[in-house]
């Protein structure tokens, strides 16, 4: 396994968070980070995207608790549904009041709570 650091799974950590805040908390936080909102919010998902990928290593050094994955993997199902040049009106601020940014939210405040 290659060297893993805690600044990983705190980015990682950090992206959960930020999926899971209110829509209006999310649109702020967006609003403070730039004038560039789709990017910001594909940025968001990547984010996770890229963190999702090392919580095999987070669970065996013991960083993050195994049972948490089944969560996990909802969420990163989620966000993989509205991928695509077909959902790109998903990105936007607007959007986050959409059911899909709902079950996102939700998804992830589900997988925050199974971490510990």
């Amino acid at each position: 396994m290659a060297e893993m650091s805690p600044r990983q799974l705190v980015s990682f950590v950090r992206s959960l968070a930020a999926l899971g805040l209110p829509a209006d908390a999310q649109a702020a936080w967006i609003s403070r980070l730039s004038t560039e909102t789709a990017q910001l919010l594909d940025e968001l998902a990547l984010d996770f995207d890229d963190g999702f990928q090392l919580v095999p290593a987070f669970v065996e050094l013991g960083w993050l608790n195994a049972a948490a994955l089944a969560a996990l993997r909802r969420l990163d199902a989620q966000l993989d549904a509205m991928s695509g040049d077909h959902n790109a009106e998903l990105w936007s601020v607007d959007a986050l009041a959409r059911e899909e940014w709902d079950r996102v939210r939700s998804l992830a405040r589900a997988a925050l709570s199974e971490l510990n």
